[in-house]
């Protein structure tokens, strides 16, 4: 009777084992696979200023900034000499600057107080400047405690600048930015830019619904899926 008591003893045991080792090794795959596709998905962005791209004056008529935000660096124009009605007058001023087909700015950064109020005597003052890495532009962070920023920034981005590599599993992507015409979507890449690295990133593209599809998001029978821009 011991005997097969020590018998039955054994069998569990060895099955315990074999159980154990079996979680262990599942484990060891999860996180071996884990870090796998974690390194393949991963994202690198890097600054490639110097590379033209074709058609990249799709910039348009945009003149956009960013509220309540104030954009440091050299100045080109002095804002208390420099005064328009407008945020958009004062992006164009600093456009205007930004002519030569080398692609250098004079002016890549433009600031404006347009609260009539807020500003006081410094409303319509437009400070045109320039920064020293526009890829990484100078803020002002914060002021007096209680005061609210009220300025206009926006960044300019010259031919053959503002362009960045996106470095993927398929391929290397080189992108033209638009801070006129979306300030905010620029202003996060650029924070992503900052990091070098961004695993498990994912961009989309919004698109109208255009031809291809119905109100009810139904795909129009006969007519292609993909947008003529794609």
């Amino acid at each position: 009777m011991g005997r097969k008591h020590d018998e039955k003893s054994t069998i569990l045991y060895n099955r315990l084992i074999l159980l154990v080792v079996s979680f262990a090794s599942c484990g060891f795959v999860y996180f071996f696979l884990s870090a796998v596709l974690t390194k393949n998905s991963s994202i690198s962005l890097s600054a490639s200023s110097s590379l033209a791209l074709v058609g990249e004056g799709g910039g348009g008529g945009c003149c956009r900034g960013i509220e309540n935000l104030e954009l440091w660096g050299a100045a080109v124009k002095w804002g208390s000499d420099f005064k328009f009605n407008s945020s958009e007058d004062c992006c164009n001023a600093c456009k205007s600057m930004c002519t030569g087909n080398d692609g250098t700015c004079l002016c890549d950064t433009w600031v404006f107080c347009g609260n009539r109020e807020a500003c006081g005597s410094k409303f319509g003052e437009c400070w045109l400047k320039k920064q020293k890495d526009s890829l990484a532009p100078e803020k002002q962070d914060g002021g007096p405690p209680g005061e609210e920023n009220y300025w206009i920034s926006g960044l300019i981005f010259g031919k053959g600048e503002g362009i960045i590599a996106m470095e993927t599993e398929f391929g290397t992507l080189h992108m033209k930015l638009f801070p006129d015409c979306a300030p905010h979507s620029v202003a996060y890449i650029l924070e992503l830019l900052a990091l070098r690295h961004c695993a498990g990133c994912q961009f989309y593209r919004a698109e109208s619904r255009g031809e291809s599809w119905d109100s009810e998001g139904n795909h129009i029978k006969n007519v292609s899926i993909f947008p003529s821009n794609a």
